[in-house]
C-alpha cells in the first residue's frame, strides 16, 4: 500500500533552477518527466519523487495550499516516514525552505516555520505540533502521532 504526502512550500527561483538546486541539495535527479518542464520527476530513496508548481488548490481550513507556490510529492509506502522528514529538514538547512506537509491533501501533519529555540537559535519549528525540529527522533514522534489515524483511514478504504 502507498500513500502521498505533500510538502508545499515558496522558493525565489523559477521551476527550472529551483529543481537544480533541490537536486544539488539532496543528492536527487529531478527531471522533466517526459519532456514536461512544468512536470519533474525521480525515484529517490525509494519514493516516486515529483515536483511542480501549486496549481488549482484552494484555502480548506488550515491547509494555505494557495499561500505556496511549489509542491514535492511523495508517493510511498507507510515506512517512508524518516525520509520524508529527512528531505524537509535539509532542504531547511540548505535552501531555507519551509512550508506545510499534508497527508493525501487532507491532513495537515506539520507547518514549518524559522523561529529563534532556546539555547538552539535559529531553527525549524513545526508550529502544529508546537515544537522546534532540532532532534529528529523526536520530531518523527510527533508525525507519527499526527499520522497515526490518518494511515489507519487510508489503509482501511
Amino acid at each position: 500500500m502507498s500513500y502521498k504526502i505533500g510538502y508545499f512550500f515558496n522558493y525565489p527561483q523559477d521551476l527550472a533552477q529551483t529543481a537544480k538546486d533541490i537536486n544539488e541539495c539532496l543528492g536527487c535527479s529531478l527531471a522533466p518527466y517526459l519532456g514536461d518542464r512544468n512536470d519533474w520527476f525521480d525515484i529517490f530513496l525509494s519514493m516516486e519523487f515529483s515536483f511542480g508548481e501549486v496549481e488549482g488548490f484552494e484555502k480548506e481550513g488550515e491547509l494555505d495550499f494557495e499561500n505556496f507556490r511549489y509542491e514535492i510529492n511523495f508517493r510511498t509506502a507507510v515506512g517512508q516516514l524518516p525520509a520524508i522528514a529527512a528531505v524537509v529538514y535539509a532542504l531547511y538547512r540548505r535552501l531555507g525552505i519551509t512550508g506545510i506537509l499534508v497527508f493525501d491533501l487532507q491532513i495537515l501533519i506539520a507547518r514549518y516555520e524559522e523561529r529563534d529555540i532556546p539555547d538552539w537559535g535559529k531553527g525549524l519549528y513545526d508550529v502544529v505540533s508546537d515544537n522546534p525540529f532540532v532532534g529528529f527522533g523526536a520530531h518523527l514522534r510527533l508525525l507519527e502521532q499526527r499520522m497515526a489515524d490518518s494511515w489507519r483511514m487510508y489503509i482501511d478504504r
